[in-house]
C-alpha cells in the first residue's frame, strides 16, 4: 500500500534511544501492541534526525540524554521540520530545567523511566488518535477549500441566502453577471433584482416551491446595475441543516440573454419567411395563370393561323403568285417554331416547380442511350462517344436524362464539320466531392462569352446558322441548381469546349 494510499489508522513512529537494551525491549513492545506500525529505530539524535528527514514520522518517542546530540537538540530540529509532529520524551530524569526545555520545545508528553509501558502506549494511543484526526481535518478542510475554489471559479453565477431569504454569499460570475459586487448585495434580499417584467405569480410559485423544499427551474428577467435588462435560467433548492430544517437557499443561473435574443431573432426570422413562402405561393399560383394563358389563349390563335395558312396554300396555291405562296410558307413555318418556343418556355418554367424523385442513377447507361439515338438521326456521321463506365449519382433519373440529352446533344450539333468527332462523358474526383464533365472536340467559343450560353435565347456569336431555340443550356442549368448543384463551361476558340457540373448528394 502506497504513502497516499494507507488507511487514517495506520501511523509511523520513530523512537529513539542509546542504550541498547532498552531500545530493544521497548521497540518489541511497541511492534506487539501496534501491529502494521510502521517503526524506525535510531541509537542517538543525530541518526534519529536524519531518519526523521527521509521518513517523516508522525509520532516520535526519544530519550532527552544521549551522545553525540541529545534528544532535545533533535526535538527542537524536528519541531523546526514539521510543527505537527507528536514527540514524547522517555527519561530518567525529572530534571525541572529539562521538563521546563522540553515545554518550550514543544513536547506533547512526557514519560519516567523505568517505562510504565501501560502509560507510554496510552499517550502513544492519544497521540495517534489525534494524528488520524488531525489528518481528517486537513482533508476535510482541504475539500472545503477545493469546493470553494469550484464555486468562486464557476462559470455559473451562484447566490447562497439565509433561511429568510438575505443574501449571504455571492460569487465572482455573480458580479460579472449583475455588475454589484459582494460589499454591494451581501445582507441585501434579492428583490432589487427584478425587472417588473416577470409576473408576479411567477414569484409565487417560486417561493411556494423551494419553501415547502423542492427545486424551483426556470428563467427570469433581472435587471443590471446599469438599468440593462437581462435573462438568466435559474435552478433556486433549499440547503438542510443537520436536523433537516432549511438553514439557507442556493441560487445557481446562467446567462441566457444572447441565446433569448439570437431565439427571437430565428421566431422573427421565421414569421418573415413565412410571409415570403405565402407571396411564393401567390406568385406560383399567378404563373400557373400565366401558363394556361400561355398554353391556351397563345396557342389557339397560333393554330388558325397556322392551320388557315395551310389550308389557303392546299387548295390555292395554282392561284396564287409565288411570291404569296412563300409568304403563307413562312407563315405556317413561323407558326410552328412559335408553338415550339412556347412549349420549350412552359416546360422550363415546370422545372422550378416539380418536386425532385432522387434514385441511383447509372449516368453511363444514360449516355449510351442518348448517344445511340443521335446516331440513329444522322447514321452518316463519323462520332466517336468515349463513355466512362459505372458512373453513377443519386439524382433525379428524368431530369439527368434530359441533361446529358441537352449536353451531348450541344456536342454533337457543335462538332457537325468535323470529319471526326469526339464526344467524352465522365467524372473526376475533387475534394468537394464527384464533377461530372462533356467534352467535345468541336469549334470552341470565347472564354469570355462562357456565362451567356446559359441565358435562355442567347446564341454565341458565329453560330446564329444552327438549328435549336437557344434554351438547353439555360434548362441544363436550372436542372443542375434544383439538384443543389453547379456548371460551368470551358473552351479555347477551335480547341473544343468541356461542361463541368456538380450535383449535391451525387457519387461516382
Amino acid at each position: 500500500m502506497g504513502e497516499g494510499e494507507r488507511s487514517v489508522t495506520e501511523s509511523s513512529l520513530l523512537y529513539v534511544e542509546d542504550e541498547a537494551d532498552v531500545r530493544e525491549l521497548v521497540s518489541g513492545m511497541l511492534m506487539k501492541n501496534y501491529p502494521g506500525l510502521r517503526l524506525y529505530v535510531a541509537g542517538d539524535g543525530r541518526s534519529g534526525l536524519e531518519l526523521f528527514r527521509e521518513r517523516q514520522p508522525e509520532i516520535v518517542i526519544t530519550d532527552i540524554r544521549m551522545p553525540v546530540m541529545d534528544g532535545l537538540r533533535m526535538a527542537s530540529a524536528i519541531r523546526e521540520l514539521n510543527p505537527d509532529t507528536f514527540i514524547i520524551a522517555v527519561t530518567a530524569h525529572s530534571d525541572t530545567d529539562q521538563l521546563l526545555n522540553a515545554i518550550e520545545i514543544g513536547f506533547n508528553h512526557y514519560v519516567l523511566k523505568p517505562v510504565d509501558y501501560r502509560k507510554l502506549f496510552a499517550v502513544t494511543d492519544k497521540c495517534r488518535a489525534l494524528h488520524a484526526m488531525n489528518r481528517r481535518v486537513k482533508a476535510q478542510d482541504a475539500h472545503i477549500r477545493l469546493l470553494s475554489r469550484v464555486v468562486d471559479e464557476s462559470p455559473s453565477s451562484v447566490v447562497i441566502a439565509d433561511a429568510q431569504g438575505i443574501i449571504t454569499y455571492v460569487n465572482p460570475r455573480f458580479t460579472m453577471l449583475t455588475g454589484y459586487s459582494a460589499a454591494e448585495v451581501i445582507g441585501r434580499h434579492p428583490h432589487f433584482l427584478k425587472s417588473d417584467v416577470i409576473p408576479p405569480q411567477v414569484y409565487d410559485e417560486l417561493r411556494r416551491t423551494i419553501f415547502s423544499g423542492g427545486e424551483w427551474r426556470g428563467e427570469l428577467q433581472n435587471r443590471h446595475k446599469n438599468g440593462n435588462l437581462y435573462w438568466e435560467a435559474v435552478s433556486i433548492f433549499p440547503l438542510r441543516g443537520e436536523t433537516g430544517e432549511i438553514v439557507s437557499f442556493a441560487a445557481v443561473s446562467e446567462d441566457v440573454t444572447v441565446r433569448n435574443q439570437a431565439e427571437a431573432d430565428i421566431r422573427l426570422l421565421n414569421g418573415e419567411l413565412a410571409a415570403r413562402a405565402a407571396e411564393l405561393e401567390a406568385a406560383n399560383r399567378e404563373l400557373e395563370a400565366f401558363n394556361y394563358t400561355v398554353a391556351h389563349d397563345l396557342r389557339s390563335p397560333l393554330q388558325w393561323i397556322g392551320g388557315y395558312s395551310r389550308v389557303v396554300l392546299k387548295h390555292n396555291a395554282d392561284l396564287l403568285d409565288q411570291r404569296y405562296c412563300r409568304y403563307l410558307e413562312e407563315i405556317s413555318q413561323g407558326v410552328v417554331r412559335m408553338e415550339q418556343i412556347i412549349t420549350a418556355l412552359l416546360d422550363f418554367s415546370r422545372l422550378s416547380r416539380e418536386e425532385l424523385q432522387r434514385e441511383p442513377v447509372d449516368l453511363s447507361d444514360i449516355a449510351r442511350i442518348v448517344a445511340a439515338d443521335l446516331g440513329k438521326a444522322e447514321p452518316g456521321r463519323q462520332v466517336v462517344f468515349q463513355i466512362h463506365e459505372g458512373v453513377t449519382a443519386n439524382a433525379d433519373r428524368q431530369l439527368l436524362f434530359l441533361v446529358l440529352q441537352n449536353l451531348l446533344g450541344n456536342s454533337w450539333k457543335y462538332t457537325g464539320n468535323r470529319k471526326l468527332a469526339v464526344i467524352e462523358f465522365g467524372v473526376t474526383a475533387q475534394p468537394g466531392g464527384a464533377t461530372y464533365f462533356v467534352r467535345d472536340n468541336g469549334p470552341g467559343f470565347d472564354p469570355a462569352a462562357a456565362d451567356k450560353i446559359f441565358v435562355p435565347f442567347q446564341r454565341l456569336p458565329g453560330f446564329d446558322g444552327l438549328k435549336g431555340l437557344g434554351i438547353g443550356l439555360a434548362t441544363v442549368q436550372r436542372i443542375i441548381q434544383r439538384h443543389g448543384g453547379a456548371i460551368r463551361a470551358e473552351a479555347v476558340p477551335g480547341g473544343g469546349a468541356t461542361f463541368y457540373f456538380t450535383l449535391e448528394s451525387g457519387g461516382a
